[in-house]
């Protein structure tokens, strides 16, 4: 079996990134330590899920390339809009996928590209 524990987005100033982020998503984010780690990491539905970090430090390099994180979100306008509004970028306008949903993606403020999707 195998299931995602946690994934980190790379940050190199954890505060502008965790102000960006919860703009974007319109969440209460708090920073905190992990083994001397900093890190911020999104609320959860489930208490006993890690899910989802941003995380700082000398092996964390912001990329556009590699691994596309994508996010379900419950409307993709308002996060995309939101996402410009605190300075990033769209990197995929929002395309439509019969029978699935819609997707489309952001660059954040260090250039790490996102997705998000919408059923």
């Amino acid at each position: 079996m195998v299931s995602i524990s946690i994934v980190e987005i790379p940050a190199r100033d954890l505060e502008r990134a965790r102000a960006f982020y919860a703009h974007v998503f319109a969440v209460d984010l708090e920073l905190s330590e992990v083994d001397g780690q900093r890190m911020v990491f999104f609320p959860t539905a489930d208490e006993q899920a890690t899910g989802l970090a941003l995380t700082e430090g000398e092996d964390y390099v912001p990329s556009s390339e590699g691994i596309r994180l994508y996010l379900t979100v419950d409307d993709l306008e308002s996060v995309l809009a939101r996402a410009v509004e605190a300075g990033g970028q769209i990197a995929a306008e929002v395309e439509a996928v019969e029978g699935w949903g819609r997707y489309a993606a952001f660059r954040d403020l260090e250039g790490t590209v996102v997705g998000v999707t919408q059923p």
